[in-house]
């Protein structure tokens, strides 16, 4: 149930006295209290309908807000005016234009996707670019680990070559003599 607002009842109630008023002292003016009580009603009825108006956009602003902040974390800063105007519950044209101005002042980009007929706004998000911090030091880890890589490997090759040869060393040295094992008859 609506509350009954408070203008209309001290409208009315300030209308009726005058209109009693000039009644009882002038009653050829009645018509005359009775239009400043209809204009008093009348003006206490579009301030509420502003109130009610305003309220309404509070609450959609909040809405929007809130949904936009919720679709930016979760997808990273990628958001979409279809998915915004659907879950915050307003028109695709004013989800459009609110992503529009906000990609615009908060150097955002419109990115039309592949099929041309989709857009979506990417906004900067912090975890992108601590993604991109993080593939740009493994990157660079990775470039100093392959250089160390290569040196290791050599190195070991070189080792491999060394004990082939020192092996091949030893085999000549201890190869038996074919004259130590013979008598002198």
């Amino acid at each position: 149930m609506t509350r009954l607002n408070p203008n209309f009842l001290l409208a009315t109630a300030v209308g009726a006295a005058a209109s009693i008023a000039t009644a009882i002292t002038a009653p050829q003016f009645v018509g005359g209290g009775l239009a400043f009580t209809g204009g008093l009603i009348g003006g206490a009825a579009i301030a509420k309908e502003r109130a009610f108006k305003a309220s309404l956009e509070q609450e959609q602003t909040a809405r929007v807000t809130q949904t936009f902040t919720s679709l930016y974390e979760i997808n990273r800063g990628i958001i979409e005016p279809v998915q915004l105007a659907f879950l915050s519950n307003i028109p695709l044209s004013r989800a459009d234009a609110f992503l529009t101005t906000l990609a615009e002042a908060s150097n955002g980009q419109k990115v039309t996707v592949k099929d041309g007929l989709t857009v979506v706004f990417a906004f900067p998000h912090s975890s992108a670019a601590l993604d991109e911090l993080t593939q740009n030091a493994q990157k660079w880890a990775a470039a100093q680990t392959q250089q160390l890589n290569d040196e290791l490997l050599q190195h070991k090759k070189l080792i491999q070559v060394y004990q082939m040869q020192a092996q091949q060393q030893v085999q000549v040295k201890a190869s038996p003599s074919p004259w130590e094992n013979v008598s002198p008859t």
